[in-house]
């Protein structure tokens, strides 16, 4: 049966049909063998009605062209605005002795007739992560470059970025914004999303394994606390590093609700442990060599204390109440206790060395009163560590499912842990009984 996300795909297709002429390339059927499309006819308003619940097969990429699709000279077109327009893609691209190389490189990406049809279904239905997607490449590139990869690598390196995205097009935009607050299902999608991409690339018959394996693991930190498949260090290979480093850079610089520049300077900090040290090195030259403009930061009226003094509670209950449960039991590695000591170990130093007692709150706020311009990073960083720590539940819930079968001391901290930070973060919505996951 269509999962909702299937039919968010097929909805997006048919708009696309009702702007620009859409034709089955083959025959389209159902994955009971059932024939629901011909070949050579022409997708119109019906289209998803048509398909109904059925699940396609091929998949629907494999079978429709479109006319007037996107070509690379269009894409390079998005490139050179953005290196044009965006000032921290300007610094970057003034930082190499030949900056029209990185256009030069993304123009060496092939596209198959598949990613021809869904960078059109982008470009006409999602402009936003065509952008996203077109800004990821060149810093991949820019990233690349730096590290010294050789052409053929750079120009893998080139399509991965393009492309690592291309399967957010089955996930309804309202799920990927900053403000979302997905159910458990709706998260898995975005989990999952990676390998849906790997599959969509696979299909194609075009890309290297290089850039296959690339996007899949473009969400994957060499601390192993990425997703899906938790890779450490050198597991994740050159290009998925450099891909996923610029993913964060380009998603933080992308954010509307904050200061781009501020959060992604914050991020770096704060997520050393999880990306390339080289690699965070060189992107210093997106903040203006590392500087942070705080003309740009929000002003003491949009950040409330109270919601400051609301965050550093919610951080140390968190850290306190999982230090409390574990006490002396030893966490297992690769093991849910391991995996939340991790975390919390590495979120509790971040904010130390960031110089913020989170059980003094009061002090904290104190020592910053009248101080905007810090009482908006503090903000900041209290809302990266409410994030991560969020994050490690959403983790622990998706790699170990039946977690709450572990009737061992650690296992029953672990357990626990998990209702106690449901209630404190979580919406209501979004909350799911520990003892019913399955």
């Amino acid at each position: 049966m269509a999962t909702l996300h299937d039919q968010y795909y097929k909805l997006i297709i048919t708009q696309l049909a009702e702007r620009l002429p859409v034709t089955t390339c083959q025959d389209v059927y159902s994955t009971t063998g059932l024939k629901l499309v011909n070949k050579g006819v022409r997708i119109d308003s019906t289209f998803a009605e048509k398909l109904g619940q059925h699940d396609i097969l091929p998949p629907l990429e494999q079978c429709l062209v479109v006319e007037n699709g996107i070509t690379m000279d269009e894409i390079i077109v998005i490139a050179r605005n953005l290196l044009h327009t965006r000032s921290p893609l300007m610094r970057m691209a003034k930082a190499i002795v030949h900056p029209e190389s990185l256009t030069e490189i993304l123009a060496q990406v092939q596209l198959s007739t598949p990613m021809v049809f869904l960078l059109t279904l982008a470009r006409e239905n999602r402009l936003a992560l065509l952008v996203h997607s077109v800004s990821v490449a060149l810093l991949s590139i820019y990233l690349g470059l730096r590290r010294g990869l050789s052409p053929k690598q750079l120009q893998e390196l080139a399509t991965a970025g393009l492309l690592h995205d291309i399967s957010e097009l089955r996930i309804d935009e309202k799920l990927m914004r900053e403000d979302a607050h997905p159910l458990r299902e709706e998260r898995e999608m975005i989990y999952t999303h990676p390998a849906t991409s790997q599959r969509m690339l696979l299909n194609s018959g075009i890309y290297s394994l290089d850039v296959i394996n690339a996007v899949m693991r473009h969400h994957e930190c060499i601390d192993g606390s990425g997703y899906p498949f938790g890779l450490m260090g050198s597991e994740l290979g050159e290009l998925a590093k450099i891909l996923s480093i610029a993913e964060l850079a380009i998603n933080r610089l992308d954010e509307e609700t904050r200061d781009g520049k501020q959060h992604l300077a914050l991020s770096l900090k704060f997520n050393q442990q999880k990306y390339d040290a080289e690699l965070n090195a060189f992107l210093a030259v997106l903040l203006g060599h590392g500087s942070v403009d705080t003309s740009e930061v929000p002003t003491l009226e949009l950040v409330n204390p109270e919601v400051i003094r609301d965050q550093l509670r919610k951080i140390d209950l968190a850290l306190e109440f999982w230090s409390r449960l574990i006490g002396d039991l030893p966490p297992r590695p690769r093991s849910p206790s391991g995996y939340v000591q991790q975390r919390l170990a590495s979120l509790g130093k971040a904010t130390r060395e960031a110089g913020i007692d989170v059980s003094d709150g009061g002090g904290v706020l104190k020592n910053l009163d009248g101080d905007e311009a810090s009482l908006a990073e503090l903000y900041q960083v209290n809302e990266e560590t409410i994030s991560q720590i969020t994050e490690t539940l959403f983790e622990v819930q998706r790699r170990w499912p039946n977690f709450q079968e572990d009737q061992t001391a650690v296992g029953k901290a672990v357990t626990g842990w998990m209702e106690y930070i449901q209630e404190l973060l979580l919406e209501k919505r979004e909350r799911v009984s520990v003892a019913r996951l399955k």
